[in-house]
Protein backbone atom coordinates (compact mmCIF):
# COMPACT_ATOMS: atom_id res chain seq x y z
CA UNK A 1 0.00 0.00 0.00
CA UNK A 2 1.39 3.39 -1.01
CA UNK A 3 1.95 5.94 1.69
CA UNK A 4 0.29 9.36 1.53
CA UNK A 5 2.65 12.29 1.18
CA UNK A 6 0.54 14.87 3.01
CA UNK A 7 -2.90 16.20 3.88
CA UNK A 8 -3.73 16.81 0.22
CA UNK A 9 -3.34 13.08 -0.46
CA UNK A 10 -5.96 11.86 2.00
CA UNK A 11 -8.45 9.46 0.37
CA UNK A 12 -11.95 10.70 -0.47
CA UNK A 13 -13.60 8.21 1.88
CA UNK A 14 -11.79 9.87 4.80
CA UNK A 15 -12.40 13.40 3.56
CA UNK A 16 -16.11 12.64 3.10
CA UNK A 17 -16.33 11.54 6.72
CA UNK A 18 -14.93 14.95 7.72
CA UNK A 19 -17.47 16.76 5.53
CA UNK A 20 -20.31 14.81 7.18
CA UNK A 21 -19.32 16.25 10.57
CA UNK A 22 -19.36 19.90 9.43
CA UNK A 23 -21.68 22.10 11.44
CA UNK A 24 -21.92 25.24 9.31
CA UNK A 25 -21.28 26.84 5.94
CA UNK A 26 -18.12 28.31 7.48
CA UNK A 27 -16.76 24.82 8.15
CA UNK A 28 -17.60 23.63 4.65
CA UNK A 29 -16.12 26.73 3.01
CA UNK A 30 -12.93 26.32 5.02
CA UNK A 31 -12.75 22.67 3.99
CA UNK A 32 -13.39 23.32 0.29
CA UNK A 33 -10.85 26.16 0.16
CA UNK A 34 -8.01 24.20 1.77
CA UNK A 35 -6.60 22.78 -1.46
CA UNK A 36 -7.65 21.45 -4.85
CA UNK A 37 -7.99 17.81 -3.77
CA UNK A 38 -10.17 18.75 -0.79
CA UNK A 39 -12.34 20.94 -3.00
CA UNK A 40 -12.78 18.04 -5.43
CA UNK A 41 -13.69 15.80 -2.50
CA UNK A 42 -16.34 18.29 -1.44
CA UNK A 43 -17.95 18.39 -4.89
CA UNK A 44 -17.93 14.58 -5.07
CA UNK A 45 -19.59 14.25 -1.65
CA UNK A 46 -22.92 12.49 -2.36
CA UNK A 47 -24.96 14.28 0.34
CA UNK A 48 -23.75 17.86 -0.09
CA UNK A 49 -27.21 18.95 -1.27
CA UNK A 50 -28.44 18.55 2.31
CA UNK A 51 -26.16 21.40 3.38
CA UNK A 52 -28.18 23.92 1.38
CA UNK A 53 -31.24 23.41 3.57
CA UNK A 54 -29.95 22.46 7.03
CA UNK A 55 -27.42 25.28 7.50
CA UNK A 56 -28.64 28.86 7.83
CA UNK A 57 -27.57 31.48 5.27
CA UNK A 58 -24.78 33.85 6.22
CA UNK A 59 -25.38 37.53 6.89
CA UNK A 60 -23.52 39.93 4.61
CA UNK A 61 -22.66 43.17 6.40
CA UNK A 62 -21.45 45.61 3.72
CA UNK A 63 -20.90 48.36 6.27
CA UNK A 64 -18.42 46.28 8.29
CA UNK A 65 -15.02 45.83 6.57
CA UNK A 66 -13.45 42.40 6.78
CA UNK A 67 -10.46 42.16 9.08
CA UNK A 68 -8.80 39.03 7.72
CA UNK A 69 -5.13 39.72 6.88
CA UNK A 70 -5.42 37.24 4.00
CA UNK A 71 -7.88 39.39 2.08
CA UNK A 72 -7.13 42.83 0.68
CA UNK A 73 -9.57 45.01 -1.27
CA UNK A 74 -9.00 45.26 -4.99
CA UNK A 75 -8.71 48.70 -6.50
CA UNK A 76 -12.41 48.73 -7.40
CA UNK A 77 -13.77 46.49 -4.66
CA UNK A 78 -14.13 46.57 -0.92
CA UNK A 79 -13.71 43.79 1.59
CA UNK A 80 -16.88 43.14 3.59
CA UNK A 81 -17.83 40.76 6.34
CA UNK A 82 -20.11 37.74 6.63
CA UNK A 83 -21.49 36.38 9.89
CA UNK A 84 -22.52 32.73 10.06
CA UNK A 85 -25.31 32.18 12.64
CA UNK A 86 -24.18 28.57 13.00
CA UNK A 87 -20.58 29.61 13.72
CA UNK A 88 -20.70 33.11 15.15
CA UNK A 89 -17.09 33.02 16.36
CA UNK A 90 -15.87 32.99 12.76
CA UNK A 91 -15.90 35.88 10.31
CA UNK A 92 -15.81 35.38 6.56
CA UNK A 93 -14.62 37.99 4.08
CA UNK A 94 -15.74 38.80 0.57
CA UNK A 95 -14.91 41.28 -2.17
CA UNK A 96 -17.80 43.20 -3.75
CA UNK A 97 -17.93 46.42 -5.81
CA UNK A 98 -17.88 49.74 -4.01
CA UNK A 99 -21.44 50.84 -4.62
CA UNK A 100 -22.64 53.84 -2.65
CA UNK A 101 -21.11 52.78 0.65
CA UNK A 102 -21.34 55.64 3.10
CA UNK A 103 -18.08 56.98 4.53
CA UNK A 104 -16.05 55.31 1.78
CA UNK A 105 -14.77 56.92 -1.42
CA UNK A 106 -16.45 56.01 -4.66
CA UNK A 107 -14.64 53.75 -7.09
CA UNK A 108 -14.95 53.36 -10.87
CA UNK A 109 -17.88 51.05 -10.06
CA UNK A 110 -19.43 53.56 -7.70
CA UNK A 111 -22.02 54.68 -10.22
CA UNK A 112 -23.48 51.17 -10.39
CA UNK A 113 -26.78 50.71 -8.55
CA UNK A 114 -27.80 47.63 -6.61
CA UNK A 115 -30.61 45.64 -8.29
CA UNK A 116 -30.89 42.49 -6.23
CA UNK A 117 -29.30 39.31 -4.93
CA UNK A 118 -30.02 35.68 -5.73
CA UNK A 119 -28.20 32.35 -5.63
CA UNK A 120 -25.08 33.81 -4.06
CA UNK A 121 -24.73 36.63 -6.60
CA UNK A 122 -25.23 40.39 -6.37
CA UNK A 123 -26.62 42.23 -9.39
CA UNK A 124 -25.82 45.86 -10.27
CA UNK A 125 -26.63 48.21 -13.14
CA UNK A 126 -25.45 51.49 -14.62
CA UNK A 127 -27.56 53.00 -17.38
CA UNK A 128 -28.06 49.99 -19.66
CA UNK A 129 -25.12 47.95 -18.37
CA UNK A 130 -25.32 45.12 -15.83
CA UNK A 131 -22.75 43.52 -13.57
CA UNK A 132 -23.29 40.17 -11.82
CA UNK A 133 -20.87 39.48 -8.94
CA UNK A 134 -20.30 36.35 -6.88
CA UNK A 135 -20.74 37.62 -3.33
CA UNK A 136 -17.92 35.46 -1.96
CA UNK A 137 -15.28 35.27 -4.68
CA UNK A 138 -15.82 38.65 -6.32
CA UNK A 139 -15.81 36.97 -9.75
CA UNK A 140 -18.08 38.95 -12.06
CA UNK A 141 -19.47 38.96 -15.58
CA UNK A 142 -21.47 41.39 -17.69
CA UNK A 143 -24.27 40.57 -20.17
CA UNK A 144 -24.92 42.65 -23.31
CA UNK A 145 -26.45 46.09 -22.84
CA UNK A 146 -30.11 46.14 -21.88
CA UNK A 147 -32.48 47.26 -24.66
CA UNK A 148 -33.63 50.86 -24.40
CA UNK A 149 -32.09 54.29 -24.55
CA UNK A 150 -29.97 56.49 -22.32
CA UNK A 151 -32.98 57.18 -20.09
CA UNK A 152 -33.69 53.49 -19.43
CA UNK A 153 -33.65 52.87 -15.67
CA UNK A 154 -33.56 49.37 -14.24
CA UNK A 155 -34.67 48.81 -10.66
CA UNK A 156 -34.78 45.01 -10.14
CA UNK A 157 -32.57 42.10 -11.14
CA UNK A 158 -32.55 38.39 -10.32
CA UNK A 159 -31.30 35.04 -11.54
CA UNK A 160 -33.94 32.42 -12.36
CA UNK A 161 -31.64 29.57 -11.30
CA UNK A 162 -28.12 28.94 -9.99
CA UNK A 163 -25.46 29.38 -12.66
CA UNK A 164 -24.42 25.71 -12.43
CA UNK A 165 -27.88 24.48 -13.47
CA UNK A 166 -29.07 24.25 -17.09
CA UNK A 167 -30.66 27.27 -18.75
CA UNK A 168 -30.25 30.00 -16.11
CA UNK A 169 -31.55 33.45 -17.08
CA UNK A 170 -30.91 36.93 -15.74
CA UNK A 171 -34.08 38.97 -15.33
CA UNK A 172 -34.10 42.77 -15.16
CA UNK A 173 -37.13 45.02 -14.85
CA UNK A 174 -37.55 48.66 -15.75
CA UNK A 175 -40.63 50.82 -15.30
CA UNK A 176 -42.74 48.96 -17.84
CA UNK A 177 -41.02 45.83 -19.14
CA UNK A 178 -39.19 42.71 -18.01
CA UNK A 179 -36.20 41.49 -20.01
CA UNK A 180 -34.45 38.12 -19.86
CA UNK A 181 -30.91 37.19 -20.83
CA UNK A 182 -29.96 33.53 -21.15
CA UNK A 183 -26.40 33.20 -19.87
CA UNK A 184 -23.99 32.97 -22.76
CA UNK A 185 -26.40 34.37 -25.36
CA UNK A 186 -25.82 37.54 -27.36
CA UNK A 187 -29.02 39.47 -26.70
CA UNK A 188 -31.89 40.13 -24.31
CA UNK A 189 -35.45 38.91 -24.85
CA UNK A 190 -38.52 40.84 -23.77
CA UNK A 191 -41.35 38.86 -22.19
CA UNK A 192 -44.27 38.64 -24.59
CA UNK A 193 -47.06 39.10 -23.85
CA UNK A 194 -46.16 40.97 -20.67
CA UNK A 195 -49.02 41.27 -18.20
CA UNK A 196 -46.95 43.20 -15.70
CA UNK A 197 -43.49 43.91 -14.38
CA UNK A 198 -41.92 41.41 -12.02
CA UNK A 199 -40.37 42.74 -8.80
CA UNK A 200 -39.72 39.41 -7.10
CA UNK A 201 -38.90 36.03 -8.57
CA UNK A 202 -38.53 32.55 -7.10
CA UNK A 203 -38.03 29.06 -8.51
CA UNK A 204 -40.28 26.41 -6.96
CA UNK A 205 -40.28 22.75 -8.02
CA UNK A 206 -38.67 23.62 -11.32
CA UNK A 207 -41.19 26.36 -12.16
CA UNK A 208 -40.41 30.07 -12.08
CA UNK A 209 -42.89 32.34 -10.29
CA UNK A 210 -42.85 36.12 -10.08
CA UNK A 211 -44.74 38.80 -8.17
CA UNK A 212 -45.25 42.53 -8.60
CA UNK A 213 -45.38 45.17 -5.88
CA UNK A 214 -49.14 44.70 -5.46
CA UNK A 215 -48.94 40.99 -4.71
CA UNK A 216 -50.08 39.80 -8.15
CA UNK A 217 -48.61 36.39 -8.92
CA UNK A 218 -47.07 35.49 -12.30
CA UNK A 219 -45.81 32.31 -13.90
CA UNK A 220 -42.65 32.85 -15.94
CA UNK A 221 -42.14 30.58 -18.95
CA UNK A 222 -38.58 30.47 -20.31
CA UNK A 223 -39.20 28.01 -23.16
CA UNK A 224 -40.01 27.71 -25.97
CA UNK A 225 -40.27 31.51 -25.73
CA UNK A 226 -40.22 34.00 -22.87
CA UNK A 227 -43.69 34.60 -21.44
CA UNK A 228 -44.88 36.21 -18.20
CA UNK A 229 -48.43 35.06 -17.50
CA UNK A 230 -50.56 36.55 -14.74
CA UNK A 231 -51.92 33.87 -12.42
CA UNK A 232 -55.31 34.52 -10.88
CA UNK A 233 -55.15 33.59 -7.21
CA UNK A 234 -58.09 34.00 -4.84
CA UNK A 235 -57.73 35.30 -1.29
CA UNK A 236 -61.15 33.97 -0.30
CA UNK A 237 -62.24 35.57 2.94
CA UNK A 238 -58.67 36.71 3.70
CA UNK A 239 -57.85 40.37 3.18
CA UNK A 240 -54.31 41.30 2.18
CA UNK A 241 -54.87 45.03 2.57
CA UNK A 242 -53.47 45.02 6.10
CA UNK A 243 -50.25 43.31 5.01
CA UNK A 244 -47.09 45.20 4.08
CA UNK A 245 -43.79 44.11 2.56
CA UNK A 246 -44.94 40.92 0.85
CA UNK A 247 -42.29 38.28 0.09
CA UNK A 248 -42.59 35.21 -2.11
CA UNK A 249 -40.63 32.26 -0.68
CA UNK A 250 -40.03 28.64 -1.64
CA UNK A 251 -40.36 26.75 1.66
CA UNK A 252 -39.99 22.97 1.41
CA UNK A 253 -42.98 21.66 -0.52
CA UNK A 254 -44.85 24.97 -0.22
CA UNK A 255 -44.75 28.22 -2.16
CA UNK A 256 -45.59 30.78 0.50
CA UNK A 257 -46.29 34.48 0.79
CA UNK A 258 -44.91 36.21 3.87
CA UNK A 259 -46.34 39.54 4.96
CA UNK A 260 -46.07 41.83 7.96
CA UNK A 261 -49.01 43.40 9.76
CA UNK A 262 -47.35 46.79 10.01
CA UNK A 263 -45.36 49.10 7.73
CA UNK A 264 -42.04 47.98 9.20
CA UNK A 265 -41.28 44.88 11.23
CA UNK A 266 -40.97 46.34 14.72
CA UNK A 267 -42.07 45.74 18.27
CA UNK A 268 -45.77 44.85 18.32
CA UNK A 269 -45.93 43.80 14.64
CA UNK A 270 -46.76 40.27 13.53
CA UNK A 271 -45.90 38.16 10.51
CA UNK A 272 -48.47 36.11 8.64
CA UNK A 273 -47.83 33.36 6.08
CA UNK A 274 -50.01 32.03 3.27
CA UNK A 275 -49.36 29.01 1.04
CA UNK A 276 -50.36 28.67 -2.59
CA UNK A 277 -53.04 25.97 -2.94
CA UNK A 278 -53.39 24.69 -6.50
CA UNK A 279 -55.36 21.54 -5.61
CA UNK A 280 -58.61 23.03 -6.91
CA UNK A 281 -59.56 24.52 -10.26
CA UNK A 282 -58.90 28.04 -9.04
CA UNK A 283 -55.68 28.62 -7.09
CA UNK A 284 -55.98 30.36 -3.73
CA UNK A 285 -53.90 31.60 -0.83
CA UNK A 286 -54.47 29.63 2.37
CA UNK A 287 -53.29 30.90 5.74
CA UNK A 288 -50.54 28.87 7.40
CA UNK A 289 -50.74 28.87 11.19
CA UNK A 290 -47.31 27.37 11.77
CA UNK A 291 -44.16 26.70 9.74
CA UNK A 292 -43.36 23.65 11.89
CA UNK A 293 -39.62 22.94 11.59
CA UNK A 294 -38.82 25.73 9.10
CA UNK A 295 -37.40 29.23 9.47
CA UNK A 296 -37.56 32.06 6.94
CA UNK A 297 -34.69 34.50 6.33
CA UNK A 298 -35.62 37.85 4.78
CA UNK A 299 -33.21 40.66 3.90
CA UNK A 300 -33.90 44.30 4.58
CA UNK A 301 -33.85 44.99 0.85
CA UNK A 302 -36.85 43.42 -0.88
CA UNK A 303 -34.78 42.82 -4.00
CA UNK A 304 -32.69 40.20 -2.18
CA UNK A 305 -33.85 36.61 -2.42
CA UNK A 306 -35.78 35.36 0.66
CA UNK A 307 -34.64 31.96 1.90
CA UNK A 308 -36.06 29.08 3.95
CA UNK A 309 -34.21 26.45 5.98
CA UNK A 310 -35.11 23.31 7.89
CA UNK A 311 -34.45 22.41 11.52
CA UNK A 312 -32.91 25.70 12.74
CA UNK A 313 -32.53 24.20 16.22
CA UNK A 314 -29.61 22.27 14.75
CA UNK A 315 -27.51 25.47 14.85
CA UNK A 316 -29.19 27.18 17.80
CA UNK A 317 -31.99 28.89 15.87
CA UNK A 318 -35.77 28.69 16.26
CA UNK A 319 -38.41 27.11 14.07
CA UNK A 320 -41.58 28.92 13.00
CA UNK A 321 -39.70 32.23 12.89
CA UNK A 322 -38.88 34.94 10.36
CA UNK A 323 -35.30 36.19 10.67
CA UNK A 324 -34.45 39.80 9.83
CA UNK A 325 -31.46 42.05 10.32
CA UNK A 326 -32.16 44.52 13.12
CA UNK A 327 -30.57 47.94 12.60
CA UNK A 328 -31.03 48.78 16.26
CA UNK A 329 -28.91 45.89 17.50
CA UNK A 330 -26.74 45.47 14.36
CA UNK A 331 -27.60 41.80 14.61
CA UNK A 332 -30.48 39.60 13.51
CA UNK A 333 -33.91 39.42 15.10
CA UNK A 334 -36.31 36.47 15.11
CA UNK A 335 -40.05 37.17 14.77
CA UNK A 336 -42.22 34.22 15.74
CA UNK A 337 -44.98 33.64 13.21
CA UNK A 338 -48.35 35.01 14.32
CA UNK A 339 -47.05 36.59 17.54
CA UNK A 340 -46.27 40.28 18.11
CA UNK A 341 -42.57 41.10 18.23
CA UNK A 342 -41.65 41.73 21.85
CA UNK A 343 -37.98 42.67 21.74
CA UNK A 344 -37.03 46.33 21.93
CA UNK A 345 -34.24 45.60 19.44
CA UNK A 346 -36.60 44.44 16.71
CA UNK A 347 -36.86 47.47 14.46
CA UNK A 348 -36.13 46.62 10.82
CA UNK A 349 -35.62 49.33 8.21
CA UNK A 350 -36.88 48.20 4.80
CA UNK A 351 -34.87 49.76 1.98
CA UNK A 352 -34.98 49.81 -1.81
CA UNK A 353 -32.25 52.36 -2.40
CA UNK A 354 -29.02 52.05 -4.35
CA UNK A 355 -27.14 51.34 -1.12
CA UNK A 356 -26.31 47.69 -0.47
CA UNK A 357 -28.07 46.69 2.73
CA UNK A 358 -27.26 43.79 5.09
CA UNK A 359 -28.61 40.63 3.46
CA UNK A 360 -28.85 36.88 3.85
CA UNK A 361 -26.80 34.97 1.27
CA UNK A 362 -26.11 31.34 0.47
CA UNK A 363 -22.64 30.85 -1.05
CA UNK A 364 -23.00 30.12 -4.75
CA UNK A 365 -21.20 26.79 -4.40
CA UNK A 366 -24.09 25.64 -2.19
CA UNK A 367 -26.97 27.49 -3.79
CA UNK A 368 -26.55 25.35 -6.90
CA UNK A 369 -28.03 22.50 -4.84
CA UNK A 370 -31.23 24.38 -4.02
CA UNK A 371 -34.54 24.10 -5.84
CA UNK A 372 -36.05 27.37 -4.65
Amino acid sequence: MSEHQGWADLPNVLLHSVIAMAGSFSDLLAFACTCRSWREAFFSFPSKSASSTIFPPVLLQPDVPGRSPCHHPFADKRSCQFIDPASQHSRLCCQIPLVNFSHYPQSPLGSFCFLGASYGHLIFSRNRSCLVVDAFTGVSFSPPQIPGDEFTEVYYGALTAPLALPNPHLLVTNGSHSYFWRLGSHSWLRACPCDGTVKQIVTFKGQVFGMDSGGTLFVVHLAPRIRVRMMGVSWGEISMRHLANLYLVACGDMLILVGCRGSFPARGDTFEVFRLDQSTEHAKWVKVEELENCAIFISTDKRSQPLSFMDPERWGGRSNCVYYYSHDSEHWAAFELGKPASSRNSFVFISSSNVVQPMWVVPSMFSQCRDG
